[in-house]
């Protein structure tokens, strides 16, 4: 790779220099060509049956409420031990 001494003269990093750059103009962007491909690749994405999005629905939600009600216990152990520190820290 041939480093331009422009670039080097001020101070620029190897690495922020285009790597295999030339001065070929950039293709046009083709809205049909670029919806064709979308229609293209949307064809192969695989998509659930209406009882596998249920079920997955319903573990999403089994979980969420688990973990809920985890978090509200833990909550509550740590509210009733500091209840106690902060009484202890009270009786003079």
């Amino acid at each position: 790779m041939a480093k331009s001494p422009n670039l080097i003269a001020r101070g620029a990093r190897p690495s922020a220099m285009a790597v295999g750059a030339d001065d070929t103009p950039k293709k046009p962007f083709n809205l049909v060509q670029f919806l064709r491909e979308v229609r293209a690749e949307g064809r192969k994405v695989t998509w659930t049956n209406w009882r596998e999005t249920w079920i997955t629905s319903a573990m999403v939600a089994v979980m969420v409420i688990l973990t809920a009600l985890f978090f509200f216990a833990v909550d509550e152990v740590l509210a009733v031990a500091m209840h106690y520190v902060l009484r202890l820290a009270n009786a003079e």
